[in-house]
């Protein structure tokens, strides 16, 4: 079964990030995160998703990070869209800064599911011209409206 960014995307999970830095970033979206009823337990969210950040950064070039977690407390695919002011060192693999993040929670059991949901939302940011619509965006709907 395909899985569709505007099933895993709302409006509310998209945010102007005012961290600045990673760390503070990446709690900021799992506060995000947390508001989704899928989500039943933000700390343990919290602690995959820095865990998993310090095995390899997930800054994959492009101003583009996509923190994850596949943990069991997390029902069913969610994803929050944070777009930073300024933009943030995230030890990406160019080097370069970061200004959008993506940050994706799953349940454990579902790979094929996630990496369907990884490669649409890379494929989507890798697009400059999406990349360049989105800096331009000034609210949550418009940001919603390019990425799906």
């Amino acid at each position: 079964m395909s899985i569709s960014l505007e099933n895993v995307i709302a409006p509310e999970r998209v945010a102007v990030l005012k961290s600045q830095t990673k760390e503070d970033a990446l709690k900021e979206l799992v506060g995000v995160l947390a508001s989704a009823p899928e989500v039943t337990d933000t700390g343990g969210l919290l602690e995959a998703i820095v865990e998993r950040e310090r095995i390899m950064s997930t800054g994959i070039g492009l101003g583009i990070a996509i923190p994850h977690a596949k943990i069991p407390s997390v029902r069913e695919f969610v994803v929050a869209f944070g777009k930073t002011e300024d933009p943030l060192d995230f030890n990406s693999l160019d080097g370069e800064p970061v200004r959008f993040i993506v940050m994706i929670a799953g349940p454990d059991d579902q790979q094929e599911r996630y990496l369907q949901l990884l490669a649409k939302i890379t494929l989507k940011l890798k697009d400059e011209s999406v990349r360049r619509r989105l800096a331009e965006a000034e609210d949550s709907q418009t940001i919603l409206g390019v990425l799906c």
